[in-house]
C-alpha cells in the first residue's frame, strides 16, 4: 500500500474484535434501553388515544426521512476505505462528510416545509378524517418531522465516527445522549404531559447531542476540519454508491411505518399504539445483533480497500460472524417468548393482552430470521454489492407492504405481523448472494 495522502485521517492501531464489539454492544444498547424505559413511561403517562398518536405521528414522519439509512450507510463505507488509506480521486473525510450533511439537511428542510404548507391534508391523510378534525394533530405532525429531521443529522454523524471505527467514543456519546433523552422525556411526560411538550423536549435533546457528536468528530480528523467543500465528481461518487442504497432505504422505511399507519386508520390510534409496543419489544431479536455487530461493516470495508490479499480474513470474519448473530438472536427469540408475559406488564401496563402465539410470535420470529442476514447484509455492501442488496431487499419489503394493505383490515394486528415476514423470508436471498461473492474473491 502507497504513502497516505496528507488529507488522510491518522488512524490508531485498531482495536481487536473483542474490543469492537463490546464498545458495539453498549452502542446498540443504548437505544433499545432508552426507548423501552420511555416506553414503560409514556404509556402509563398518557391516554392509549394520545400513546396512538404519538406512535403514529413518529412513524409517518420517519418515513418521510426515508433516504437517511442510505446516506448514513454510504457515509460509513466511504470514511472506512478513507481511513485504509484508499483516497480515490483526491476525496477526504471532511469531504465525505459535508456531502453527506448537506444531503440531509437540504432533504430535512424541504420535508419540514412540505409539512408546514400542507399541514392540514397530510394530517388527515396520516390520522383520519375524524381524528384530524377533533384534535390538533397538526401541530403534533409537525414537531414529530423537525425531532425525526434532527435526529437524522445527528445520524450522519454517528456514522461517520463508527466509519472511522471509534467505537468507544461513538458508544459513550450515544449512551449520554439516550440516557438524556430518556431522563428529559420522562420528565416532560410525568409534569402535565402534552405531546407537544414531549415531542419539544425530544428535539431539544437530539439537538444538543448534534453537537456534541460534531465536536468529538471533528476532533478526529485532520486539521479538526469537519466541513470541507468536494468537487462535483467526488459528490458524484457518493450518490451513485448511494442510489441503490437510497432505493431500498425507501422501501425500508416504508415497511416499518406503513403498518403502524393502517392499524391506526383501519383500527384505531389505540390499537396502533399496542402494535408499537409489540414491535418496540420484539425488535431487540435483530435490533441488538445488528447494532453489536456494527462494527463489521467498517471492518469489512477496510479490508476490502486493501486489496485481495484480505480475502481470506474477510471470508473467515464473515463466517465467525454470521455464526455469533444467528446464536445471539436465537438466544434472544427464546428468552423474549418464554418471558413475554413479563414483559408486556412491565412495557404496556398490567392491564395489557397479547399472546405469545399471534402477533408477538410472528413479529418475533420475523425479527429472527432478518437477523440470520446481518452479516450478509454488511459483507455485500462493504464489497460494492449495493445493487443486489437493494434490489433483494426492495423487493421483499414491497411484497410485505403489498401483503399489509390486505392482511391488516381483515386480521388486525396478526394480519400486520404476517405481512412483515414476505421481508424477514424475501432477505435469505443475501446470504445465497453473499455465498456466491466469496466463492469468487
Amino acid at each position: 500500500m502507497g504513502e497516505v495522502e496528507p488529507h488522510a485521517p491518522t488512524v490508531p492501531r485498531q482495536p481487536g474484535a473483542a474490543s469492537r464489539a463490546l464498545w458495539s454492544a453498549v452502542d446498540a444498547a443504548a437505544m433499545p434501553v432508552s426507548t423501552l424505559a420511555t416506553l414503560a413511561a409514556l404509556v402509563r403517562a398518557l391516554s392509549a388515544s394520545d400513546y396512538g398518536i404519538l406512535v403514529i405521528a413518529l412513524a409517518a414522519s420517519g418515513l418521510s426521512m426515508a433516504v437517511n439509512p442510505a446516506i448514513a450507510a454510504t457515509t460509513t463505507k466511504f470514511v472506512s476505505e478513507l481511513s485504509a488509506g484508499r483516497h480515490p480521486g483526491g476525496r477526504t473525510v471532511a469531504g465525505v462528510i459535508t456531502v453527506s450533511l448537506l444531503t440531509v439537511a437540504v432533504i430535512d428542510l424541504v420535508l419540514l416545509l412540505a409539512t408546514a404548507v400542507f399541514n392540514q391534508p397530510l394530517s388527515v391523510w396520516v390520522f383520519g378524517d375524524s381524528l384530524a378534525r377533533s384534535r390538533n394533530v397538526g401541530e403534533v405532525l409537525l414537531l414529530a418531522v423537525l425531532a425525526i429531521g434532527i435526529q437524522q443529522v445527528d445520524t450522519v454523524l454517528a456514522a461517520a465516527i463508527r466509519g472511522l471505527e471509534r467505537f468507544r467514543r461513538q458508544a459513550l456519546i450515544e449512551l449520554l445522549s439516550r440516557s438524556a433523552l430518556t431522563a428529559v422525556v420522562i420528565y416532560v411526560a410525568g409534569h402535565g404531559p402534552s405531546l407537544e411538550s414531549i415531542l419539544l423536549a425530544q428535539c431539544a435533546v437530539y439537538l444538543a447531542s448534534t453537537l456534541v457528536r460534531a465536536i468529538a468528530l471533528r476532533r478526529l480528523l485532520p486539521d479538526q476540519r469537519l466541513f470541507e467543500l468536494s468537487g462535483r465528481a467526488h459528490a458524484g461518487a457518493l450518490f451513485r454508491y448511494g442510489g441503490w442504497m437510497w432505493l431500498a432505504a425507501l422501501a425500508g422505511v416504508a415497511y416499518t411505518s406503513a403498518d403502524r399507519i393502517i392499524v391506526g386508520r383501519s383500527l384505531g390510534a389505540a390499537a396502533a399504539g399496542q402494535y408499537n409496543i409489540y414491535v418496540q419489544i420484539t425488535q431487540l431479536v435483530h435490533f441488538i445483533p445488528t447494532s453489536v455487530f456494527a462494527f463489521s461493516f467498517p471492518v469489512f470495508s477496510r479490508l476490502a480497500a486493501q486489496g485481495n490479499a484480505r480475502n481470506l480474513e474477510i471470508a473467515q470474519a464473515y463466517k465467525t460472524y454470521s455464526l455469533a448473530i444467528a446464536m445471539t438472536a436465537l438466544g434472544i427469540a427464546a428468552i423474549m417468548m418464554v418471558c413475554w408475559p413479563f414483559l408486556l406488564r412491565i412495557f404496556a401496563g398490567a392491564g395489557s393482552a397479547g399472546g405469545q402465539f399471534g402477533a408477538p410470535g410472528l413479529l418475533t420470529f420475523n425479527f429472527l430470521l432478518l437477523a440470520c442476514n446481518v452479516a450478509a447484509y454488511y459483507l455485500l455492501l462493504a464489497l460494492g454489492h449495493a445493487r443486489a442488496v437493494s434490489m433483494i431487499t426492495t423487493a421483499s419489503m414491497v411484497a410485505a407492504l403489498a401483503l399489509m394493505t390486505f392482511l391488516i383490515p381483515r386480521y388486525g394486528l396478526q394480519g400486520a405481523a404476517l405481512a412483515r415476514l414476505a421481508y424477514g423470508i424475501g432477505a435469505l436471498l443475501l446470504l445465497r448472494k453473499a455465498h456466491r461473492v466469496l466463492r469468487c474473491t
